[in-house]
């Protein structure tokens, strides 16, 4: 699954021609209105792939708008405890009773509270997915967003093992240095930014037109 990061349905159109299977439309730190979700879900649909919301916050009348947008799914950020986990099981059900089982759930793992709690989290129904978000997690165990500091990837291994030991699916975030490992590990929800698309292409590209210059001066 693709975060757009850029809001655009013919980005959506590209990464579904290129094999992407979901991308992830960001309200909690983009621009992305209820009406150009609209835009960009119809544009998933259209191409094939999934379009899943993260909301702002857990709240019943946003996370309703969304669903009206057609959306496939949603990943719900700040899950800290078994009730806010049980509320966006009921949020959805409530809002979609005869089509809530088409829909995917991800829960948002990303608390110092979460991880202690987690398996009273892993005991709540109806959630596809739990989705470990180590920027957010570093910080709250106090390693100021370092998603490679030891403790942190320790930390996120041992909730990996701990999900899929429950019999649930767990997701994370796979960077081009990352991703092979927690293929490995079992994970079955593989997230990437467009920007860590973007960024090793680009630099890659700048760096042999630096060194064609170079070597047309020498």
């Amino acid at each position: 699954m693709v975060n757009l990061s850029f809001n655009s349905p013919l980005l959506v159109e590209h990464l579904a021609g290129l094999g992407f299977d979901a991308v992830m439309i960001d309200c909690e730190h983009t621009s992305a209105s209820v009406e150009r979700v609209e835009e960009l879900a119809r544009a998933a649909r259209a191409t094939g792939i999934a379009a899943i919301v993260r909301p702002e916050k857990l709240d019943d009348a946003l996370i309703t708008r969304y669903l009206d947008c057609q959306i496939a799914g949603l990943m719900v950020p700040h899950v800290d405890d078994a009730s806010a986990a049980r509320k966006m099981v009921e949020i959805v059900r409530y809002a979609r009773p005869d089509s809530h089982k088409k829909l995917v759930l991800v829960a948002m793992i990303e608390s110092k509270s979460a991880v202690t709690q987690i398996d009273e989290i892993l005991g709540v129904e109806g959630i596809d997915v739990f989705f470990l978000a180590r920027v957010d997690l570093s910080k709250s165990l106090g390693f100021g967003g370092d998603k490679r500091h030891p403790q942190v990837r320790s930390t996120v291994d041992g909730l990996i093992a701990r999900i899929r030991a429950s019999g649930r699916q767990a997701g994370a975030a796979g960077d081009y240095d990352q991703v092979e490992d927690i293929v490995a590990q079992g994970v079955s929800l593989v997230f990437v930014g467009t920007k860590a698309l973007l960024e090793p292409g680009a630099r890659s590209y700048l760096d042999k037109v630096a060194q064609a210059h170079a070597q047309r001066s020498a």
